[in-house]
């Protein structure tokens, strides 16, 4: 039995985090054939929200736009919903908690959303970061490998912010300010994404040259760059112009499925500030 992704969608053209998650979760559960009241958990490890937003958990407030579990009748299955931030490592972590989560609900599905918006929500706000929703669902299979286990690898000190309002200086307008600096170099990034991946790909007997490595683009260079540190020949990233962020795995995951690549064992790995990587292998239906 395995965790496998029964459907993956992303969703751009907004300004709210909170909607675009949401479209994308109504569109995989779709794509999944799950109705939305027989989803049991659901997922957001989107970081940047709207109006910088602290309460309630985001994750409540997309469930509740997505139409997921609203309504409580006899056959429904409660919705547990509930925010994992670790920015871009987020969704890789999320993964290792469905997979806990879905060894106890045989016949069960996780969905994990993301996306981050500036949070004065208008279109012409400089901002770090593309602003793209996405969804996986996530549930079993007696018939793929699906998802291995979760490795991680960070420094050993504690990182600088990264993303904050100054609240000295913000005045009446905090809800809709922010300040992103991305500081972490492509060496560090690369060091320890490579630490991460040689570790999940060994685990899970999985020859590099078999695989196909799916990141993100927290920098330029840093999908090349861990590619032949890893020694993998394929890498996919997302289609996006920016850095994706929390939402680039899922978006890669979407390329690399496009471009019929799905076929092969994959090596998810994220990286962000601090720094701090994670990775994670999957092999799908027919992928030994």
């Amino acid at each position: 039995m395995g965790i496998i992704i029964s459907s993956a969608v992303t969703h751009t053209g907004g300004v709210s985090s909170v909607g675009q998650a949401a479209d994308a979760a109504r569109e995989a559960l779709t794509g999944a054939g799950c109705p939305p009241e027989q989803v049991d958990a659901l997922i957001n490890v989107g970081v940047y929200r709207d109006a910088n937003l602290v309460e309630p958990a985001v994750a409540a407030l997309i469930q509740q736009a997505a139409g997921i579990g609203l309504d409580y009748r006899p056959g429904d299955v409660p919705c547990l919903s509930f925010d994992l931030m670790n920015g871009a490592c987020g969704l890789v972590n999320a993964v290792g908690v469905a997979a806990s989560l879905l060894a106890d609900l045989p016949a069960g599905h996780v969905v994990v959303v993301s996306g981050d918006a500036h949070p004065s929500m208008r279109a012409d706000a400089e901002f770090a970061f593309e602003p793209v929703g996405a969804a996986l669902v996530l549930e079993n299979s007696a018939e793929a490998a699906g998802f291995g286990g979760v490795h991680v690898s960070a420094g050993d000190t504690l990182p600088d912010p990264q993303g904050y309002v100054t609240l000295s200086e913000m005045g009446a307008e905090g809800r809709s300010a922010l300040t992103v600096e991305l500081a972490t170099s492509t060496a560090e990034l690369v060091e320890h994404a490579a630490t991460a991946g040689r570790e999940a790909l060994a685990a899970d007997h999985i020859d590099a040259t078999r695989a196909v490595l799916v990141c993100g683009k927290p920098t330029e260079d840093f999908a090349t760059e861990l590619a032949a540190e890893l020694g993998i020949a394929v890498f996919v990233t997302d289609e996006f112009t920016g850095d994706a962020h929390t939402s680039a795995l899922t978006a890669a995951y979407v390329a690399a499925r496009d471009a019929g690549l799905a076929d092969r064992p994959l090596l998810f790995v994220a990286a962000d500030g601090g720094p701090t990587a994670a990775a994670v292998t999957y092999r799908g239906p027919g992928v030994a």
